[in-house]
């Protein structure tokens, strides 16, 4: 009797499985084991998720090949799988392949008995324990928690503690997601120490080989907490008690490719099943959480001082941006100088990478643009101009010989920033962390490692240098251009322009030397710039909140957005109009939704791409995922225009 299994493929599909014969030989097949599979004519991955001997009224081919010995699929992932499927409208093969990296298992670690170095957790103050006690006794209905601390205030040792209750007191797994890996090294570190022999690390970096080997570790239960990035959410949990997503306001915890999902949301599914708790901390949580926190649907826990005694918030001053010639004020550079004499650190932040963001042709009268992108190109020092929307490169030989000898560079990113401050303070030693100067993970530990042991005077770079950097001699923070992120066409642009430049103030005076933050804005007066100025996210939050009311945005409203590209202007821009009608057809004379749009992306070309969408409001998200259930299952666009689904969208470019 031939038997056969049901594949979930990696492939963008309608249906949840489709069924092959065994192979030759074969008796048995577990679910969560991996295949390949032939799919018109090429070997595609798959997930067996079931099998039987029901013979198809179809013909049938026999599975290629069987890539694992037993299942790396656990039945819970298998669960959310569907659950994911339904909830982001995307196939079952899409949202099991986030989750397994590649590779295959080779050997599973020993199990290490679980030890913890008492010794090495530092005291929690009155607040810190507090804070604990709340959420270690919260009953399991209150299983969402919302960690509101100052910078500084020691968000990080509640979880440690947290941990040692869950490994104490349990058998259960813990997670703790950051949103940049290299950027936690010490406190890896740290908790390593900590926790001998329970820590697997999971991110992006790591070779296909280890990523896996920590994966079999987690499935195996010989690691019991996981530290990593977004795709750390799928770890393969037995009994997962506590998530912590620590800065839980990064954009980085939203997935950009499809299934689009949030690591709020598949913490929050997963816990159910366990019963654990979820822990969100920042300084500057999402606007949707603190109001949700304000209104008791999440607890609240807030620590209002620094967790060093001697420590206090920095005094921040605002200062009109100067032309770009000077780039760095003389008042900043008074206070740097003020700084090196001392013996103390300075971190200077610009938001923006390259030597200069744009390019003016003299000749031509205009800003060269990428070919393949509505974007300016960025020049850089190795001699090239650089497209950071998609990519595209082309030498300044080659640009020259096309635009002419008469090129001006305007404006300033964080390499014309490095050698600014290399002229200017000659003796000092300055680094640059951003995403050109760390494409090697180990040059970031390397400069972090200076930083902390005072073989840095200032360090520089984009918004990678307000992610948790905690040393105590940084004195000085200095922020150019604070403007630059509210010219952004998106609602979130001033939550996004606000957290960052509190976050990276927060680097200052963390110790017992008091800190100072100096801003360089080019209109000082801005709501956001003063609000940043007081330290109060509160007051910020009373601001933001009026405008998300009066406009029907989140907190107010969910959100689905669909985005419509193709390399063929016309048919992108068709699809849209399509698209729009067949909506209009399927809400009918309900006011239950609101349609925006279709018009051109704020990024209306990108990688030869011409994109538009269409965003809609409701007061439910289910609501609006039935629509687009309907419209997906009625509508098929033609192959030469792919159409994005993204419900609770970030990004609005």
């Amino acid at each position: 009797m031939i038997q056969y299994a049901e594949v979930a493929l990696n492939v963008s599909w309608s249906q949840n499985a489709l069924t092959y014969q065994f192979p030759d030989g074969v008796t048995s097949i577990s679910n969560g084991v991996r295949v390949n599979a032939t799919l018109n004519g090429k070997s595609v991955e798959g997930v067996v998720i079931g099998s039987h001997f029901n013979e198809p009224n179809y013909k049938t081919v026999r599975i290629d090949r069987i890539i694992d010995d037993e299942p790396v699929v656990t039945e819970e992932q298998l669960q959310l799988g569907f659950w994911m499927s339904d909830h982001y409208l995307c196939s079952l093969g899409e949202a099991l392949f986030k989750m397994v990296p590649k590779g295959k298992k080779k050997k599973t670690s020993k199990q290490i008995p679980y030890l913890v170095r008492n010794d090495l957790l530092f005291s929690l103050n009155s607040e810190q324990q507090s804070v604990v006690n709340r959420i270690i006794s919260s009953s399991i209905k209150e299983n969402i928690h919302l960690l509101y601390g100052i910078t500084g205030s020691g968000k990080t040792e509640v979880y440690l503690h947290l941990m040692k209750h869950i490994l104490e007191k349990s058998d259960g797994e813990i997670l703790l997601l950051v949103p940049e890996i290299s950027l936690t090294y010490p406190t890896i570190k740290r908790i390593e120490t900590i926790f001998p022999d329970q820590i697997a690390v999971i991110h992006s970096y790591l070779k296909t080989k280890e990523k896996f080997q920590n994966y079999s570790d987690i499935l195996s239960g010989n690691k019991r907490i996981v530290i990593g990035t977004r795709s750390a959410i799928f770890a393969p949990f037995k009994n997962l008690q506590l998530v912590i997503i620590d800065e839980e306001h990064d954009g980085s915890y939203k997935e950009n490719s499809n299934p689009r999902y949030h690591v709020r949301q598949i913490a929050i599914q997963r816990l159910q099943k366990t019963d654990g708790k979820l822990l969100l901390g920042s300084a500057t949580p999402t606007l949707e959480i603190y109001h949700h926190a304000l209104q008791g649907k999440i607890g609240l826990h807030k620590l209002t001082k620094r967790a060093n005694p001697n420590a206090t918030l920095a005094k921040i001053e605002v200062n009109q941006s100067i032309e770009d010639k000077k780039l760095i004020s003389g008042d900043l550079q008074f206070r740097i100088q003020d700084r090196l004499k001392k013996g103390e650190q300075s971190l200077i932040l610009l938001n923006r990478r390259g030597y200069s963001p744009l390019i003016y042709s003299k000749i031509g009268k205009e800003f060269i643009s990428c070919p393949k992108c509505s974007s300016t190109l960025c020049y850089h020092k190795d001699g090239y101009a650089r497209c950071h929307i998609c990519g595209f490169k082309e030498s300044m030989i080659k640009i020259n010989k096309d635009y002419g000898d008469e090129l001006e560079f305007v404006g300033a990113g964080t390499q014309k920033l490095e050698e600014n401050l290399l002229s200017l303070f000659p003796k000092a030693r300055v680094e640059r962390l951003d995403q050109d100067s760390t494409k090697n993970k180990e040059i970031v530990a390397e400069v972090l490692n200076r930083l902390e042991t005072k073989n840095l005077d200032i360090l520089t770079g984009t918004q990678m240098v307000a992610k948790g950097l905690d040393y105590p001699n940084v004195t000085l923070v200095g922020i150019l251009n604070a403007n630059h992120g509210l010219g952004i066409p998106d609602f979130r642009s001033s939550e996004r322009t606000f957290a960052l430049i509190s976050q990276v103030a927060g680097r200052a005076g963390r110790g017992e030397i008091p800190g100072e933050v100096y801003i360089q804005s080019s209109d000082p007066q801005h709501p956001v710039i003063q609000l940043a100025l007081k330290q109060d996210y509160h007051k910020f939050f009373l601001w933001e909140i009026e405008f998300r009311r009066s406009l029907r945005y989140p907190p107010f409203s969910r959100l689905a957005r669909l985005v419509f590209r193709s390399t063929d202007e016309n048919e992108s821009n068709r699809t849209a109009l399509d698209y729009h009608e067949a909506l209009n057809r399927l809400i009918g004379e309900s006011s239950e939704i609101q349609i925006l749009g279709p018009s051109p992306c704020p990024f209306y070309k990108i990688d030869n791409n011409y994109r538009y969408h269409i965003l809609l409001k409701s007061s439910k998200i289910q609501t609006l995922r039935d629509l687009l259930k309907n419209l997906k299952g009625s509508q098929k666009p033609s192959l030469r225009c792919y159409v994005e689904y993204d419900l609770d969208p970030i990004e609005m470019v």
